[in-house]
């Protein structure tokens, strides 16, 4: 059974003493729940590279998504509390679904954020990722204006025209990095077609499916190699 949409939203804040300079939000996926990110290492990652950071994990659940309230509960529940701290440095991280809702945010709310690592993030069905591809890839593609949002399709539409303009510089948007494994049946191609138009150094491909332990793996990349890991390191 999936957890109801609450208000307010819950979270799970793990700080480190003293005044770091930095915050990372994490957002679950389908199923998951905000201590996930204690158990499969993810703080621990984190922590062991003693960092300037504080972390913060949402429960931002299934049923926020399909209310259309994760953004705004995000922002009302979780993110101003972090603004309120004055961090320097605010990154979201979210897998599969939760990735999906961090590029919502980031869309939404740019500048409230620095950057952004979405790892294997869910970017829609087949249709419109072929589409992209057979046009050329993201910035070849012949992106609509911009799309009023009324249901799951034009969520999705409106998502890949405003990556398209961001990954050009053609409108603001955070930092963003993608990691996600290379046998992924389930967002693989979406997320390949994605990371053609990021930078080398902002992409982590690494082995594995669907799993929290390809995740992991993207992870340990970005806390050791980007400009997270150069602007909040002690």
């Amino acid at each position: 059974m999936f957890l109801p949409a609450v208000n307010p939203m819950v979270s799970v804040d793990d700080d480190f003493g003293g005044k770091p300079r930095c915050v990372i939000v994490f957002l679950p996926g389908v199923g998951d729940v905000a201590t996930d990110f204690e158990e499969k290492g993810f703080t621990e990652a984190v922590r062991k590279r003693k960092l300037s950071v504080d972390l913060v994990s949402a429960q931002a659940t299934l049923a926020y998504y399909s209310v259309g309230t994760v953004v705004e509960r995000l922002d009302a529940d979780v993110l101003k509390a972090t603004r309120e701290k004055r961090y320097r440095q605010t990154w979201l991280i979210g897998l599969s679904m939760g990735g999906q809702g961090a590029l919502l945010y980031a869309h939404d709310r740019p500048k409230e954020i620095t950057g952004v690592l979405v790892l294997a993030p869910f970017l829609g069905g087949p249709t419109l990722t072929k589409d992209i591809s057979a046009a050329g890839g993201l910035a070849a593609w012949h992106a609509p204006e911009k799309v009023k949002v009324t249901d799951e399709d034009t969520t999705i539409l409106e998502l890949w025209r405003w990556l398209q303009a961001v990954t050009a510089g053609k409108e603001p948007g955070p930092k963003l990095y993608l990691g996600w494994g290379t046998d992924d049946e389930l967002v693989g191609e979406s997320n390949r077609v994605l990371a053609e138009a990021l930078p080398e150094r902002r992409r982590f491909p690494v082995p594995g499916g669907h799993k929290w332990t390809a995740w992991k793996q993207a992870l340990d990349f970005f806390l050791d190699d980007s400009d997270f890991a150069k602007g909040c390191g002690r």
